[in-house]
């Protein structure tokens, strides 16, 4: 059984390579790439329920990280840093995970795959999101 932390690594992995392969239907990236993945079924749902809500709600998620940028845009981020932001902002609105909890395992997965710099500035922005979650509910 795998823990939370490792099934948002893998729906992170996810997220990630399907920036590489969005020209396929993220179903079928999902089905590709699972092939990888060693989980039960029950994380198995997690995980494709969480990658494929991210994906489909994903207009909305990069207008709130946009909004907390400072004149930036998502799409001048690492996709590594993009994607935790957008990876906890999901967490956080849509599965109504504890801010603290979804902002600690951001930090903790840009320490272990992002450059120097991100843990910090993956804090500042998703602080600020979960300071106004009243407003995205």
């Amino acid at each position: 059984m795998l823990g939370k932390r490792k099934i948002r690594q893998y729906v992170f992995e996810l997220l990630c390579g399907y920036e590489c392969n969005s020209d396929i239907a993220p179903e079928e990236y999902y089905l590709t790439a699972y092939d990888n993945l060693l989980c039960s079924d029950d994380e198995n749902d997690t995980v494709k329920n969480t990658f494929l809500g991210v994906l489909s709600n994903i207009i909305r998620i990069d207008e709130i990280i946009t909004s907390y940028l400072n004149n930036w845009k998502v799409s001048r981020l690492s996709v590594v840093t993009r994607t935790i932001l957008r990876l906890s902002t999901y967490e956080m609105i849509y599965l109504k995970l504890a801010p603290a909890i979804s902002i600690n395992e951001a930090v903790e997965i840009s320490k272990k795959f992002a450059e120097d710099k991100a843990p910090g500035y993956i804090n500042g922005v998703l602080n600020n999101i979960s300071a106004n979650l009243s407003k995205y509910e």
